[in-house]
């Protein structure tokens, strides 16, 4: 007969598989543009959405009322880190296209159930189930090893991926907070951290219990991971989706491009800019500044990083802050607000222009803007 004995960690576990549930199945089948992304993500939730029955399983002993119960595989612990990476790929580049070549990263994962199928045929023949085995004990460590270093690993690529995005939205997008994936590169590093406590808990119980402690020694990072695991899920379906037209990979550029010709074009863009003000246009782009000036994306990412030494967002956001600073110190736009003032400049939300101009000027509009009226005071 089951045991529900009831606590405050089971209780959390029996909760993030109904919310678990609920978020890998709107991931799945909702119609989103990033569908094929949000595809990944969504068996990721529920592959610990079926570890989370398994636990519970345990915890309740539901082979006592279902013999045959352990048979069913529920860990697929080596496919987390694939789904988790592929999935950013997809996300940071919408033009990525998932090929034959991705089915390898999910290799380990039929070693792992293999390992299960071994396990349940040494239960079967002992009667008894899976983890009361000798097979699992030997085995199981090593699964649990080889998957965090598995997670660990394909975490780390992920977080490259982004960071390589990030810099590609530095390039392009002026205004890029909108587009930014900072929500998704803390979340990794969490659920990377989480992953790799889990070694110090397996080396301890493999070294000094012989693989023995109970359920409740792993509650901790078993409900950490459940919650971590949905955050990423509930982010990721409740933020508004966010396409780019452009595809986020470097295109080849003529390498013998001669300097003076370079500086030109850099001398000839900074007078289109002040003549212009392109920078006051809040979704302004790399694409969209490159067709106002009759120039290629490529050939006008060049002249600002080489002819320049900055990325596009610095470059535009360079002359939106400047120009503010121009207002304040005239004195006739005393009338609006810092955020009105940068609205007006070409920035489109307050996070932005703060970071933009701390980054600049090394302080905040708000305390730049009380030194002019100090100093005028002193006049």
């Amino acid at each position: 007969m089951c045991e529900f004995n009831l606590n405050i960690f089971n209780l959390l576990i029996i909760a993030s598989v109904f919310i678990g549930t609920t978020f890998g199945l709107l991931l799945i089948l909702t119609k989103r543009i990033n569908k094929k992304a949000n595809v990944l993500l969504g068996l990721l939730t529920f592959i610990i959405v079926l570890w989370n029955i398994w636990i519970l399983s345990l915890d309740f002993q539901v082979t006592n009322y279902l013999p045959n119960f352990h048979l069913i595989p529920l860990q697929y612990s080596l496919a987390l880190g694939p789904l988790l990476y592929l999935y950013v790929k997809k996300i940071t580049n919408f033009n990525y296209r998932l090929s034959q070549k991705d089915i390898l990263h999910f290799f380990p994962l039929v070693i792992e159930l293999i390992i299960h199928f071994v396990i349940s045929r040494d239960a079967l023949i002992n009667n008894t189930i899976g983890i009361e085995t000798i097979t699992y004990l030997q085995l199981m460590p090593i699964v649990q090893f080889l998957a965090i270093v598995s997670i660990v690993t394909y975490c780390i690529y992920a977080l490259k991926e982004i960071r390589t995005y990030h810099r590609w939205l530095n390039k392009n997008y002026s205004n890029n907070d909108a587009y930014s994936l900072r929500w998704l590169y803390r979340l990794i590093i969490i659920f990377a951290v989480l992953w790799f406590l889990w070694t110090p808990y397996t080396i301890i119980d493999y070294a000094l219990f012989n693989f023995q402690l109970g359920l409740a020694d792993y509650y901790p990072i078993y409900v950490l991971l459940s919650i971590v695991t949905i955050w990423i899920s509930a982010e990721a379906f409740l933020r508004p989706e966010v396409i780019l037209l452009e595809t986020n990979r470097e295109n080849n550029l003529e390498k013998e491009k001669p300097s003076e010709e370079i500086s030109k074009k850099a001398s000839w863009l900074k007078e289109q800019m002040a003549t212009n003000r392109f920078y006051l246009n809040s979704e302004l782009t790399l694409k969209s500044l490159a067709e106002n000036l009759d120039m290629h994306p490529n050939i006008l990412s060049k002249v600002i990083n080489d002819g320049l030494g900055k990325n596009f967002s610095d470059f535009i956001n360079e002359y939106r802050v400047n120009t503010i600073i121009e207002k304040l110190h005239s004195g006739h736009y005393d009338h609006l607000t810092l955020l009105g003032l940068s609205f007006e400049c070409g920035f489109n939300s307050k996070t932005t222009f703060n970071r933009v101009f701390k980054n600049i000027k090394g302080v905040t509009p708000l305390h730049y803007k009380k030194s002019i009226k100090n100093d005028s005071k002193h006049l």
